[in-house]
């Protein structure tokens, strides 16, 4: 298969040139497929969907139950925009989803989620120590982070 190829299209014209093949073929004689490639990309994918998908429901539900509604916006926000960004930045860089690099999508969603999550419980302590949450970038001069 050419490189960059589409595994399912190429499934597809393999049925269609077993089909025409079978046809020709004496009778008595049967042919089947030893391999089903797209079946195997079909089944990681699917399975990739149905972990992000329980991945977001446990983060989204953890989030809210342990920080909040509004930090828990934070949260479920975060998520889908940096997905986003991602597969325009894998597309942008040729990067294809193959086993590899859905996983390493799966593992880097749980570092974002996890970074997230401490984001928010340290602005939400720094605000019960008692900081002031006003804008700091409209200021002429760059102040020093939080120090209370």
């Amino acid at each position: 298969m050419r490189k960059n190829g589409d595994v399912l299209a190429f499934g597809e014209h393999i049925k269609e040139h077993l089909v025409n093949a079978t046809a020709d073929l004496p009778a008595g004689i049967e042919s089947h497929l030893v391999a089903n490639q797209p079946e195997v990309v079909e089944e990681a994918v699917g399975e990739f969907i149905k972990t992000l998908i329980e991945a977001v429901i446990i983060v989204l539900a953890v989030s809210f139950l342990s920080l909040g509604w509004r930090p828990g916006i934070v949260v479920a926000i975060a998520i889908p925009l940096v997905l986003a960004i991602t597969f325009v930045a894998m597309k942008l860089a040729g990067v294809s989803l193959q086993r590899i690099s859905l996983g390493a999508l799966i593992i880097g969603l749980g570092l974002l989620v996890d970074d997230a999550m401490i984001a928010v419980e340290m602005m939400i302590k720094k605000l019960e120590e008692g900081c002031d949450k006003s804008p700091r970038q409209h200021l002429p001069i760059p102040l020093p982070p939080f120090q209370c």
